[in-house]
């Protein structure tokens, strides 16, 4: 914890290669004095009596004792001795700017002396990082280009990409006048992790949102931890992730596996914890600027109403929100009535709303529109546009826009159509001072709009949580989860969860027994060690009818699966069913993340449709449902074009189930595919045909088709 808050707070700091000349030490020293740092500042250098009107030591132990941190710009092969002579002289935080630390992958000599200095305590940002601000002291042990002005506020931005993070920092302090408390350049995260600098913000009273560039995660539990606490304090946390293309993923060999790579799992985990996450990089953006200013609103509605000066904008913006899956307010007839009466008459009174060009010119059009506006049920988000140009009719606009969130203390947001600045300070002030976010492009905007329903429902979930999110006990030692199908069968039906019943015959002259016992007509399946995806390979034949087409069925698998290099080779016999559609449903269990339930329409077909969602287990029935809700063509589920309705609720239940038994069974085997379930008609329940278990080990036993 001391380094920790060296780290964030430093009282005295010590630049590494501080030097007159250009370069990071140079830029360190810089900052420190731009931001107004007020506590002591060092220089190590035997080269030079002082740098910048700073002393200079000649080497880490001839610094005076009240050093608590570090900045090391030197290169990678010098940075190792300096943090070992920082540690031996009792220096607790360091901020290593150099790369050089292994960053290509694979073992690293450095960055394991690095590490060693870590795991004794040492606090240490980076190493590759731009470092860190501390706005508010002034603190910037930073090599990057810092704003000149920067004022405190209630946001901190944490960035493994250096230039993402300083991308976004820069630009919301300087045009937005945005205020932050720290910003932190993380970068290999050998010491200390994302997880580390929200676990010590999420509790500090000045912070209010905490804005995350991730690639990966660490210490995901430790995340978890934090999240709760930010929500119990109505704290907001959002996040962008990077490299989320197939190729950054790690694929297993179960349907369950390729469909649910690291990224759906990251970003499972992040709902799980509550967390919002941005789709795209401007987005993250805007959505720092939205939660920082909007407090929090439990009573939030789902709708947006638009006020616009500008029809084509306001169409653009309708089109914008209905990409981001919010819905437009549809005016109630007295709301309707009173626009009817403000607006001139070639106007109508529908959402959005088209104010014309004469709001521009009438001082009390704008304001008559806010009160009418506030009269309609639902508390619906309210967005208004602004140019944000330095001219006094649009100056006024801003104040009116100021003056009806501050009067009805409702939730509205200001945006510009353009993404392109300059931006007046003055409006942007006007606008702030409010709890009025400015946002940036249309597009942009819309989708940040999103982002309040997402920290609303997290913020409500958190409230409330349901008795089935709670983890059950692991089973404990129960030892790996058996294979074959029979078994596995028997330990999934005693968790509740509905699988086809079914027998192995060895013999044809047995599959035509198990026959006559199940009644006909019957599906016929080779089981062997290792044997996939059998429809692939001819190792299923369905709806065998005769006895004549159950012995050639039978002898037709077999061959099949000996030729594919399959044996021994048994054929299980199962009744065929029915229903309105055929679903999958499997589990993942991510060695860091834990386990995860993946889900899709499609059956044999997933992997082509690839529609599929991803949830931490274990799922409340609200969770199942909305993951039923999410897939596209859902709707075959609910009775679309005539079909008749599924079982959406016994679906639900087997989702929660296998969550329950997910989380219960964490560490027994990597994935398991329930492929393909039958959905029946609402009433009739669901059963799942397959199971395919691939286990800790990687050498996957089952029967996926």
């Amino acid at each position: 914890m001391k380094g920790m808050r060296a780290l964030l707070d430093p009282k005295a700091i010590a630049v590494v290669g501080a030097s007159p000349r250009p370069g990071p030490g140079s830029r360190v020293i810089a900052n420190l004095r731009d931001a107004g740092f007020k506590g002591a500042i060092f220089a190590v250098n035997p080269r030079y009596p002082d740098v910048f009107g700073y002393k200079c030591f000649a080497s880490v132990a001839d610094l005076p004792k009240e050093v608590d941190c570090l900045v090391v710009a030197v290169a990678a092969e010098t940075a190792c001795g300096v943090l070992e002579a920082g540690q031996a002289h009792g220096i607790p935080a360091a901020v290593v700017l150099s790369a050089g630390f292994g960053e290509g992958g694979g073992p690293d000599a450095r960055a394991h002396r690095v590490r060693a200095v870590a795991d004794k305590g040492m606090a240490i940002c980076g190493p590759n990082c731009f470092g860190i601000i501390n706005v508010r002291s002034g603190a910037a042990s930073f090599s990057g280009v810092a704003p000149k002005a920067m004022a405190a506020g209630n946001v901190a931005l944490i960035s493994q990409s250096g230039s993402l993070g300083n991308f976004a920092f820069g630009p919301l302090v300087r045009d937005r006048k945005l205020g932050f408390s720290h910003f932190i350049s993380c970068g290999n995260q050998i010491g200390t992790t994302v997880e580390d600098y929200i676990d010590i913000l999420v509790d500090d009273p000045a912070v209010s949102v905490i804005a995350c560039v991730i690639e990966a995660l660490k210490k995901p539990d430790k995340l978890m931890q934090a999240a709760r606490r930010a929500h119990a304090q109505k704290k907001s946390l959002v996040f962008f992730q990077v490299g989320t293309s197939a190729t950054g993923q790690v694929m297993i060999r179960s349907h369950t596996g390729a469909l649910a790579g690291n990224t759906e799992i990251l970003r499972a985990f992040l709902r799980k914890c509550g967390i919002v996450r941005a789709d795209s990089y401007d987005q993250f953006v805007e959505t720092i600027e939205l939660l920082a200013n909007v407090p929090f609103d439990l009573t939030l509605g789902d709708e947006v109403i638009l006020v616009s000066g500008s029809g084509g904008s306001a169409a653009v913006a309708a089109d914008c929100l209905d990409a981001a899956g919010l819905r437009l307010a549809t005016l109630d007839a007295a709301t309707s009535e009173r626009l009817r009466a403000i607006l001139p008459e070639f106007a109508s009174p529908t959402n959005p709303i088209d104010a014309t060009g004469v709001v521009y010119d009438d001082p009390a059009l704008l304001p008559a529109l806010f009160e009418a506006i506030f009269t309609q049920p639902g508390r619906p988000v309210i967005g208004a546009t602004i140019n944000v140009v330095p001219v006094d009719r649009l100056r006024r606009i801003a104040g009116a826009i100021a003056n009806a969130a501050k009067a009805s203390g409702r939730t509205v947001v200001a945006y510009q159509s353009s993404p392109l600045g300059p931006l007046d300070e003055e409006i942007v002030r006007t606008l702030h001072a409010a709890n009025v976010p400015l946002l940036l492009g249309i597009q942009n905007a819309m989708g940040a709009l999103r982002q309040l329903k997402r920290r609303r429902d997290f913020a409500r979930a958190a409230a409330n949580p349901s008795a089935d999110s709670a983890p059950p006990a692991a089973r404990g030692a129960a030892g790996p989860m058996p294979q074959d199908f029979m078994s596995a069968r028997r330990t999934l039906a005693e968790a509740g969860i509905p699988i086809m019943e079914a027998a192995l015959a060895s013999s044809a002259q047995e599959a035509l027994s198990i026959m006559r016992k199940l009644g006909e007509p019957v599906a016929l399946k080779a089981e062997a060690v290792g044997l996939l995806h059998k429809s692939d390979l001819g190792c299923v034949t369905l709806n065998c009818k005769t006895e004549d087409e159950v012995i050639a069925g039978y002898h037709a698998v077999v061959a099949n699966a000996k030729a594919a290099g399959f044996a021994p080779v048994r054929v299980l016999v199962q009744p065929m069913v029915a229903g309105v559609a055929e679903c999958f449903a499997g589990i993942i269990h991510d060695p860091l993340y834990g386990p995860a339930i993946v889900f899709g329409l499609g059956g044999i077909f997933v992997e082509l449709l690839r529609e599929i969602v991803t949830e931490m287990a274990p799922l409340t029935t609200d969770d199942a449902l909305r993951m039923i809700q999410r897939v596209k063509g859902a709707q075959i589920l609910t009775g679309a074009r005539g079909r008749p309705p599924g079982d959406v609720a016994a679906l639900a239940e087997c989702l929660v189930r296998l969550g329950r038994f997910a989380a219960a069974n964490a560490g027994r085997f990597r994935a398991l595919d329930l492929n393909p379930i039958i959905v029946r008609p609402k009433g009739e329940g669901v059963t799942a045909v397959d199971i395919a278990i691939e286990p800790v080990s990687g050498t996957q036993v089952g029967s996926a088709p």
